[in-house]
């Protein structure tokens, strides 16, 4: 497997550095190629602007849109998709900071997830560019678990999160697994030590891991409003499942761990 691991921390001796350094040991032991884009490291331009392009075709009016379609991309962007290209899976991993990515991975979604390399019309969704690639994201937030939930007072993170597993990694195709969050990293030291063995243990089996099954474009009507077909739950509604699913075995799990001791 071929694994590529966008990162987002500024400091080097950060918890998401570790799951970063983590992620890397593990893939590598189990003999997989890994790339690693840290983009404070590589002082990553977030700035999405006509310095983008070798060449403009108006340079009267910059329409960003229009000039990727011309291809005519900064050697920086080009890069980042021979990388994309390459790889099997893909892990963005990032703190949560104002309840989304830190400004530099948005700039990277920004620039480098151009058209037509990420996406153009039909290819979207299931029938996406990625179709085939895994992509999953591993967040790390100040909060505790119970304040990001349903009724809790950050709201459910899966809603904080489906702009971007949605509108971006579904979007271009990709096979989104279910997201990784680490809670309050910065209050327990022995919280991050069993966070970092929990990571490892997905992350050994993360190639037996089905994707969230979301809806395909052809469980929405053809009539002009893209509506979805009677008897069909959200997109927005299997990612709360997902979610939740997820926190009900994480429980069962503590729960055994504190029996055996």
């Amino acid at each position: 497997m071929k694994v590529f691991i966008v990162y987002a921390h500024p400091e080097p001796k950060s918890f998401n550095s570790a799951l970063k350094n983590t992620a890397v040991e593990v893939f590598e032991e189990l003999g997989y190629e890994v790339k690693v884009s840290d983009l404070y490291e590589m002082n990553f331009k977030a700035i999405a602007d006509r310095n983008d392009f070798t060449e403009i075709s108006n340079n009267e009016k910059l329409v960003y849109q229009m000039e990727q379609k011309k291809g005519k991309l900064t050697q920086d962007i080009l890069a980042e998709h021979e990388k994309i290209e390459w790889a099997d899976l893909i892990i963005f991993q990032f703190p949560l900071w104002w309840f989304t990515v830190p400004a530099i991975m948005k700039g990277y979604f920004d620039r480098v997830f151009t058209v037509p390399f990420a996406y153009y019309f039909p290819r979207l969704y299931d029938k996406g560019v990625f179709t085939g690639k895994k992509c999953l994201i591993s967040v790390t937030t100040g909060g505790l678990d119970g304040v990001y939930l349903t009724r809790g007072l950050m709201g459910n993170a899966s809603q904080i999160l489906y702009p971007l597993i949605h509108g971006l990694i579904y979007f271009c195709g990709f096979q989104a697994l279910s997201p990784e969050y680490f809670w309050a990293v910065a209050h327990s030291e022995e919280k991050r030590i069993n966070y970092l063995k929990s990571w490892k243990r997905r992350l050994t089996n993360i190639h037996n891991e089905e994707p969230i099954q979301f809806n395909k474009i052809e469980d929405y009507e053809d009539n002009g409003r893209g509506e979805l077909k009677s008897g069909k739950i959200t997109n927005f509604q299997i990612l709360g499942k997902d979610f939740e699913r997820r926190i009900r075995r994480k429980k069962k799990r503590k729960k055994k761990r504190k029996k055996k001791k």
